[in-house]
């Protein structure tokens, strides 16, 4: 077997402990422990979209982080 290599295995690590979180914050407002995860699911790639989005924006429009 392959090793993992440590971004890998701390962005793994780290994706499960933001959706237990999500999953944990969602039953204290009273959800189902499967709502609370899909929509923790759901919040995470859309954030992860919005993110994306704007790094690509950034990137394409370099003149203007420089003032020029």
């Amino acid at each position: 077997m392959t090793m993992l290599k440590p971004q890998t295995a701390l962005g793994v690590f780290a994706l499960i402990t933001l959706l237990l979180t999500g999953a944990a914050v969602g039953r204290v407002f009273g959800m189902s422990f499967g709502e609370a995860l899909y929509l923790t699911g759901v919040l995470l790639v859309g954030l992860g979209w919005l993110g994306n989005r704007v790094l690509l924006r950034r990137c394409a429009n370099p003149c203007k982080d420089q003032g020029v």
